[in-house]
């Protein structure tokens, strides 16, 4: 264990060469004292480092909020269900939670992209076979270029895009994903950067850094996607990263931080015992309850469907709040 570890804190260094300003002409200067906004776009997995990186910020600037780190984020919602991603029309999610925050024209603001290809070439399970397999990838490149210019034309100023994080069985789908974000970023996007790799080093510590439903990141895996987020800005700004950064990373590793309180609060009538009715539900146990099959009020259904595509899937069902 002790040896994937160093190799974990070795690829936090590494990030930096491989999140370079690649196809830009110039670094952003995104460290420079101004205000600025950093929206960060996701799906549950991403619920928790955001305030780990906000901390990092606060710090590197002496406790000042010069950086101010917001979240449009709902769990089970990759691009393909912030946006459609044939025609680029963008969905309730997009329009109620994200769209708001990049109209905010105070100050400049970033969107910090850690997303995922799910849904988009059809069946969730369905994605990039392989290196080869060049058709999935340019079609999952054809989608981000999609996604990240419709952030830009709702206001975002600059994205920086990164991929999924390890998830067992799903693999190796979900890791390659990232074929796709480098031949987007090698087609020289305007204002838009390869972030972090995160999949490389959650891969290396599954299932330690994991809850109990081995998908969703504990205290420790959101604490290392945090610091790769922090590596790969300051890298991308040409600046230095302070060492306190790894300290706080190699400390999370050794005693796990307890979460904070999820985006999503429990609700009365939810809880273990709500899930465990909820599966009731699944008549042909396919894993998924669908608004055919639920029997119950319309409002409890709605709570568990974060993402408004009208079936319960597994991740919604064991998402925060239950």
């Amino acid at each position: 264990m002790r040896n994937v570890f160093k190799g974990i804190l070795l690829c936090a260094s590494a990030v930096g060469c491989a999140s370079s300003v690649r196809g830009q002409d110039a670094a952003p200067e995104w460290f420079d004292g101004k205000p600025r906004t950093f929206v960060v776009n996701g799906y549950s997995t991403s619920y928790h480092w955001p305030a780990m990186l906000q901390r990092k910020l606060d710090r590197y600037f002496d406790g000042k909020r010069i950086i101010e780190v917001k979240s449009a984020t709902q769990g089970s919602t990759p691009i393909a269900k912030w946006m459609n991603v044939k025609t680029g029309q963008p969905l309730k999610p997009w329009t109620t939670k994200l769209r708001p925050l990049l109209n905010d024209q105070s100050r400049p603001t970033i969107v910090l992209a850690q997303q995922s290809l799910q849904w988009a070439f059809g069946g969730r399970s369905v994605g990039i076979r392989d290196k080869n397999d060049r058709v999935a990838i340019r079609q999952g490149a054809e989608v981000m270029k999609v996604y990240t210019d419709l952030l830009k034309s709702d206001g975002a100023d600059a994205v920086v895009m990164a991929m999924h994080i390890y998830k067992q069985g799903m693999e190796p789908e979900i890791g390659n994903e990232r074929l796709s974000l480098a031949a987007f970023i090698e087609s020289k996007p305007n204002a838009v950067f390869e972030g972090p790799d995160v999949w490389m080093p959650t891969s290396k510590i599954w299932p330690q850094a994991f809850q109990a439903d081995k998908i969703h990141p504990n205290g420790m895996g959101a604490e290392v996607m945090a610091h790769h987020w922090f590596v790969s800005l300051l890298k991308l700004c040409g600046k230095e990263v302070p060492p306190w950064s790894e300290e706080e990373m190699q400390q999370a590793i050794k005693n796990p931080p307890a979460l904070a309180t999820s985006d999503r609060r429990p609700q009365r009538g939810e809880g273990p015992g709500m899930v465990d009715r909820m599966r009731r539900h699944d008549a042909n146990q396919d894993g998924k309850i669908t608004k055919e099959e639920f029997r119950g009020p319309k409002s409890i259904f709605g709570r568990f469907d974060e993402n408004d595509d009208g079936v319960i899937d597994s991740e919604e069902l064991s998402g925060p709040g239950q």
